[in-house]
C-alpha cells in the first residue's frame, strides 16, 4: 500500500451474495459483483490501494461457511491486501482503521454486498473515526430482508450514505481520483464528499 493514495474497499464481493439459492444472495448480485469488477479494474489501472474485506467462514453471516470464494472478476490479486473478518462492519478487521489512516487524508470508497448491514456499519464506523470513506452508489449489493426488498434495503443504505454526505457516484469517484491526481486535492486535507 502506498501512503496517500486513493485507497477502494471491496466489501464481501464474494459469491454468497450472488450465487442463486444462497440466503443472502442479491437478485441482482451479478450486475453487482459485474459493475463492482470494472471499478475495481479502473482502480486497479489508476494504481490505487486495494482492499478485500471478506466474511470469514463460520463468521455470523456464513455460520454453514457459505460460499465465500471472490466474485468472478473481483478476486484479489498479489499486492492487494486482504483482510477477513467475523464481525459486521469492515471495521471488525483491525486493520483497516490503520490502512485508511495511512492514506493520508486521500479518498476512500467502499463498494459490495450486505447494504442494509456491513456496508451502511462500515459508513457509521468511518463517520465516527473520521475516515473519508465514501460509498459507490453504483457498486451497491442487496439481499431481501425481511419484508424490505433488495432494493428497498439497497436503497436505505443509499439514503443513509447520503444523510452522511458519504454517497458518490462512479464517474464522482473517478473525476475526483483525477483532481487528486494532478494535485488538486491536497494531500493532508479531507476530501469533498459529495
Amino acid at each position: 500500500m502506498s501512503l496517500g493514495v486513493p485507497v477502494l474497499v471491496c466489501l464481501d464481493l464474494q459469491m454468497e451474495f450472488v450465487a442463486k439459492g444462497r440466503p443472502w444472495t442479491d437478485p441482482e448480485g451479478e450486475r453487482v459483483a459485474q459493475v463492482s469488477a470494472s471499478i475495481l479494474s479502473e482502480a486497479r489501472a489508476a494504481n490505487w490501494s486495494i482492499v478485500h474485506v471478506q466474511l470469514h467462514p463460520g463468521g455470523p453471516i456464513m455460520a454453514d461457511n457459505g460460499l465465500h470464494q471472490p466474485a468472478p472478476g473481483c478476486e484479489p490479486r498479489p499486492g492487494e491486501i486482504l483482510l477477513r473478518r467475523a464481525g459486521v462492519s469492515a471495521y471488525a478487521h483491525p486493520d483497516l482503521s490503520g490502512i485508511l489512516e495511512g492514506a493520508m487524508g486521500a479518498p476512500a470508497y467502499v463498494m459490495g454486498f450486505s447494504a442494509p448491514t456491513s456496508l451502511t456499519a462500515t459508513l457509521y464506523d468511518a463517520e465516527e473515526r473520521m475516515h473519508p470513506l465514501n460509498l459507490v452508489e453504483e457498486a451497491v449489493g442487496s439481499a431481501d430482508v425481511g419484508e424490505w426488498s433488495a432494493d428497498h434495503a439497497r436503497a436505505l443504505c443509499k439514503d443513509t450514505a447520503q444523510k452522511l454526505n458519504r454517497l458518490v457516484s462512479r464517474t464522482g469517484m473517478f473525476g475526483e481520483k483525477a483532481q487528486y491526481a494532478l494535485g488538486r486535492v491536497g494531500m493532508l486535507s479531507q476530501p469533498r464528499l459529495s
